[in-house]
């Protein structure tokens, strides 16, 4: 079984939301469905995000 993580943001707050395990229904953020990004955009988003701890 092949597993495909996704990763969704907020086009309004830029909240950026990584789906592992998926169910039904859609992610919503500010009252607005989640905008999914491609895996080039979203290795981008999550590597550019600071880490807890660091300066």
């Amino acid at each position: 079984m092949t597993t495909k993580s996704e990763v969704f943001k907020c086009e309004d707050c830029g909240a950026i939301v990584a789906v592992i395990t998926g169910g039904k229904g859609e992610l919503t953020c500010c009252g607005k469905k989640m905008a999914e990004v491609t895996p080039d955009k979203a290795k981008k988003l999550i590597h550019g995000m600071s880490r807890p701890g660091s300066p």
